[in-house]
């Protein structure tokens, strides 16, 4: 009897075929069934994404080929190592640890890799799951300033596929769904729900290839995260995360590894498929990274970025078309002890039809390890200081923009962005096990320029600051958990208490807001 990797063909098909019999009821009742809920048409579509697996594993493929000597794969040594850990980015997942069969230790694993030519492991079709499932507390909107908060719930959805084609061609694809239930005002436009969407679609070309040295061409949608994601980042803390559209270059040469990319934002509607690129928005720049030997297990990181937006608005200023330029450097290593992590960054440009922008930014984080105590704390200081605008009367614009920032670089609550900000963190990592860590993160806010308000991560402005002169803004009192239960479930929660200092008093009703999140990630 033919078998594929141990197992009989019958018995696969078998399988397959009573996995997508049972499928089909649960399909029909979700689309036919006499008042079908919104919830029961988001049950269909996830059972027709499932289906697609299971023909994967149970369909016709080329394993069920007769094998012969050109195609027969080779006798695997045992599986020496443990699966590779789930990276941030799910393209960046090393599918390659499953090309041995021995390593394939859950009947999800058979779908990690997929080998397409014998055993060359170049040639390979591989699938993902990711899921967060989150519920979510604000007592407050908007720093007391909107509605009365509540609990809701969020639920994210990723199903991609991977195939390669050797070394100089891939294709990478991404479904995903954004969903929120029982938010006071409704889902936040642009970070909370979108029904069903192609998050991902591109395609990688090898140009060039001579040893380690490589240049390579990414065109389409596509996650970027550069550096400490001060600028670039996947936005993972909002429900719905960011995919930028077009052209990506890069370099690996020596020590250098060096991006340069013209992108556009996709548009974050509401429904299904109804995302297209932002074309009122451009961005493109150079990013380089490589070794820094006048520091301790230093590296530098070079970059320029440009920016364009159609509209946009600044407190005082009202709105108008801004061009920004933006050029940096970050210093960063890791020591036996010692963690650091500086950044220096200067934008100029055009705001409407008279104002120049000058805006300057400073960001640094220190941490000293003790690897040897059994908690293995790591204790850090972070600090940053962001420009905003000193006189709205002027033909100079001061505030900073931060582009497409990490949103939750303080607290998941995500309050305000990095701009007309001055903050200090302290705070410190303990592992109360090795799969349990806890981070007290407490958090003091001023802003930078008393004639500016604050804003959120979208450019809009959630408090004006025209109301008053104060400069202190809040502290937050927080502590997050992490728990790696194993390697496909993680659970995380947050909790953050806000004290309104004097500029929420005098310009809110300066109400203490809780906030707290927890979810379940599920990945495979």
């Amino acid at each position: 009897m033919q078998s594929v990797q141990g197992f009989p063909i019958k018995t696969i098909e078998k399988a397959a075929a009573k996995l997508r019999h049972g499928m089909i009821p649960i399909a029909r009742f979700a689309l036919r069934a006499p008042g079908c809920s919104r919830r029961q048409a988001r049950l269909a579509t996830i059972v027709r994404v499932a289906s697609l697996f299971v023909l994967a594993a149970g369909g016709p493929t080329s394993a069920q080929m007769p094998q012969t000597a050109e195609t027969a794969i080779p006798v695997q040594s045992a599986c020496s190592e443990a699966a590779p850990a789930f990276t941030q980015l799910t393209y960046d997942e090393n599918n390659r640890y499953f090309s041995n069969p021995n390593c394939r230790t859950e009947f999800l694993d058979r779908l990690k890799y997929i080998p397409l030519r014998g055993g060359n492991e170049d040639y390979y079709l591989s699938f993902g799951i990711f899921t967060r499932d989150r519920g979510e507390y604000f007592s407050h909107f908007d720093l007391g300033s909107g509605p009365s908060g509540n609990a809701y719930l969020m639920q994210r959805y990723f199903v991609h596929m991977d195939l390669h084609l050797s070394e100089r061609f891939r294709f990478f694809g991404e479904l995903a769904s954004s969903l929120e239930t029982g938010r006071n005002s409704g889902p936040r436009g642009g970070l909370d729900e979108k029904q069903l969407y192609v998050h991902q679609g591109f395609f990688d070309i090898g140009l060039w290839r001579s040893g380690k040295d490589s240049l390579t061409l990414r065109a389409g949608r596509q996650e970027m995260v550069l550096g400490s994601e001060n600028f670039v980042s996947t936005r993972d803390g909002r429900n719905i995360r960011r995919s930028l559209n077009g052209f990506r270059l890069t370099w690996v040469k020596g020590d250098w590894t060096i991006d340069t990319f013209a992108l556009r934002p996709t548009l974050d509607n509401p429904g299904n498929f109804n995302d297209p690129p932002n074309h009122a928005s451009s961005f493109w720049g150079a990013y380089a990274v490589r070794p820094f030997a006048f520091l301790p297990q230093g590296n530098v990181d070079l970059y320029y970025f440009g920016l364009d937006l159609q509209k946009v608005t600044f407190d005082g200023k009202g709105s108008g078309r801004e061009q920004r330029e933006t050029i940096g450097t970050r210093l960063w290593g890791t020591t036996e002890h010692w963690d650091y992590n500086d950044e220096f960054t200067y934008q100029w440009g055009w705001f409407g039809p008279v104002d120049d922008i000058r805006a300057w930014a400073i960001s640094t984080e220190t941490a000293y390890r003790i690897d040897s105590n059994s908690l293995k704390p790591r204790f850090a200081l972070r600090a940053i200081a962001l420009s905003g605008d000193q006189n709205p009367a002027s033909h100079t614009l001061g505030t900073f923009n931060s582009i497409f920032e990490k949103g939750p670089y303080f607290s998941y609550a995500e309050v305000f962005a990095r701009r007309n900000l001055i903050a200090l963190q302290p705070y410190v990592e303990i592992h109360l096990s090795k799969t349990v860590t806890l981070t007290p993160n407490p958090a003091l806010f001023w802003r930078e320029s008393p004639r500016d308000g604050l804003y959120t991560i979208g450019n809009a402005v959630v408090i004006s600051g025209q109301k008053s002169n104060a400069r202190y803004i809040a502290t937050q009192a927080s502590a997050q958990l992490r728990w790696k239960m194993n390697r496909n479930l993680t659970w995380f929660t947050e909790y953050a208490h806000f004290f309104p200092g004097d500029f929420l008093k005098q310009s809110t009703p300066g109400t203490n807001m809780n906030f707290w999140t927890g979810w379940l990630d599920i990945r495979y």
